[in-house]
């Protein structure tokens, strides 16, 4: 009835003498497991959906910033014959207003085939919520913020139309721009790169701000196909053990939930001893012991007995337990203990009580995310025990694997790399689907938005094309300065968005895993197939798109345009 008194409780249970060959499960420890698996996921989702959130405003933009250049000569007869601006704007406002209800409810709408699909695992672990009508009004009202953002989006662009004067729309039919400075060009002195080469890189530094937002784009976009990549290769490699409290080793024997632990596990170790293939090997027992807190309440807390040299963890604090009156805590323990390096703490076992001092903290995301480990001898029945092993050759890893797990049969016996896939098996299958389904969307939204952009560029630059193509200038010539600019953009953005990813994106991991136990996160293993193909596919969608963009080029008619 009261959750506050759980650690009382299974105090009290202990105390009792019932059962106890096995893990203390809570409903607290339930929360935590599921948040692994399925809360990684939907982190993942929601971090990508913030980023394409930005990414689908600066398309609106674009897309809006097209569409008055093309009517840039209308807006300029309509406030000749006397329309005020607001007027003006609310057409475009409706035209916005309507696509934007229907992205939002289509969006909204498919969000039911697909809920059921996520939440499976959620409802299998952790039941209904009871609360579905309110989930539904909540998904409905982000439709909603996510309306009105669009519109205050667009209203905002909008406000450009003040600016646009009759007489030089009606004159010129296009904005004049005013470029920035970035020096003369002097293509009669650029050997190299080319000229139409030095063009294109001279008209990225004339006009900063237009290129600017396309490029934060492929930044977003960039970051959205890398992140979710770094963190499925980081969750699978052979380094994640370090923040699952283990040390790096061949095999992991796991003896629980049998009779007779502690006569098993010395019949291992025995084996294990006579192997001249075993380099080196621990033990290691966990028991529930009850420690007095501050205010006279007794607490469980599972503690992992042994030597804890030989197969150390990583500690983001002090050091592994050498003697026995000392003792490691993982993060959450020590900030639900409150207690820290030097501090004390009361333990009762079945010699009596002992006072421990904490000389290390360390990252475990296992068991809930709260344990330790000490070096004292005990007499207590244990929970479990585990058996941590080298090898001198590490190619006999899976053979072993197999011979020792018939040899122990009532022992689990696995290699660190499907230790980790077991454990977090569910929790690498989310994450994958979550980086592909956000590859295969960063990787449409580069398409379409480059097209876009290159095409508003292709309008923009319609009269000094026109005169570029007078001066003697080919549909090639022009199309590579395009190129060029993409090119350059496209790889400052995949640049620009690893370091983001390797930063912020490495941040923002490090802050969420935090919460479960794993403290100093850092991005682990090397970039994967996946990983390189998606940023090549993404090059080669952004060269696709930009030579179709760049195609309207040939439709200039240097007479006409020129007399215009």
């Amino acid at each position: 009835k009261d959750m506050e008194a759980l650690g009382s409780f299974a105090a009290a249970y202990t105390a009792s003498g019932l059962p106890a060959n096995g893990p203390v499960i809570t409903y607290p420890l339930f929360r935590m497991i599921n948040a692994l698996s399925d809360g990684i996921m939907i982190a993942v989702i929601l971090l990508v959906s913030a980023a394409a959130v930005l990414i689908a405003l600066l398309c609106i933009r674009f897309a809006l910033l097209a569409e008055i250049e093309e009517d840039y000569r209308e807006i300029g007869v309509m406030k000749a014959l006397g329309l005020r601006l607001s007027c003006i704007r609310r057409i475009y406002l409706a035209k916005y207003a309507l696509l934007a209800a229907l992205g939002c409810m289509a969006g909204f709408l498919l969000s039911f085939p697909c809920r059921d699909m996520l939440l499976a695992n959620i409802k299998l672990v952790m039941g209904e919520s009871g609360k579905k009508t309110f989930s539904i009004l909540l998904g409905f009202l982000a439709a909603l913020l996510l309306f009105c953002v669009i519109l205050l989006f667009v209203r905002n662009i909008l406000k450009r139309f003040g600016k646009i004067s009759a007489s030089g729309a009606l004159r010129f039919g296009a904005p004049q721009e005013q470029n920035g400075i970035a020096g003369k060009l002097r293509l009669c002195r650029r050997r190299l790169p080319g000229a139409n080469i030095s063009y294109g890189l001279h008209d990225i530094l004339s006009r900063k701000k237009i290129y600017a937002a396309y490029l934060a784009i492929l930044i977003f976009a960039s970051f959205i196909i890398i992140f979710p990549q770094k963190l499925y290769e980081t969750l699978s490699s052979e380094g994640f053990a370090a923040y699952m409290g283990i040390g790096s080793c061949d095999l992991r024997i796991d003896i629980q939930q049998t009779d007779r632990i502690s006569e098993k596990t010395a019949e291992a170790a025995q084996v294990l001893a006579q192997d001249s293939d075993i380099s080196s090997f621990t033990v290691l027992n966990t028991g529930s012991f009850s420690i007095r807190k501050e205010d006279g309440a007794l607490e469980q807390l599972k503690i992992e007995l042994g030597d804890h040299s030989s197969f150390p963890v990583a500690y983001t604090e002090g050091s592994a337990p050498a003697k026995e009156d000392e003792l490691a805590l993982s993060v959450l323990n020590s900030k639900e203990l409150e207690k820290g390096i030097g501090d004390t703490i009361t333990i009762l076992t079945e010699e009596g009580e002992r006072q421990l001092t904490i000389c290390g903290i360390y990252s475990d995301i296992t068991n809930g995310g709260k344990t330790a480990k000490a070096a004292f001898p005990s007499s207590a029945t244990m929970m479990w025990s585990i058996i941590y092993a080298e090898l001198d050759d590490h190619s006999l890893v899976e053979e072993k694997t197999e011979a020792y797990s018939r040899y122990f049969p009532f022992a689990k016996v696995t290699d660190i790399r499907s230790y980790i896939n077991k454990t977090y098996g569910p929790t690498l299958h989310s994450v994958k689907l979550a980086a592909f389904a956000a590859a295969a969307a960063a990787l449409m939204v580069t398409a379409f938005i480059t097209l876009l952009f290159v095409k508003l560029l292709a309008a923009k630059d319609r009269y000094s094309n026109a005169v570029m193509k007078a001066c003697g200038f080919t549909n090639r010539d022009l199309s590579i300065q395009y190129m060029a600019r993409s090119a350059v953009l496209l790889a400052a953005g995949i640049l620009l968005g690893i370091l983001f990813t390797n930063t912020a994106g490495e941040g923002l991991a490090s802050f969420a895993f935090s919460a479960f136990g794993a403290a100093s996160f850092r991005f682990l293993g090397n970039p994967g197939p996946a990983y390189t193909a998606c940023l090549l596919l993404m090059a080669l969608l952004a060269a696709g798109a930009t030579a179709a963009g760049a195609h309207d080029v040939r439709n200039i008619k240097i007479s006409e345009t020129i007399k215009e």
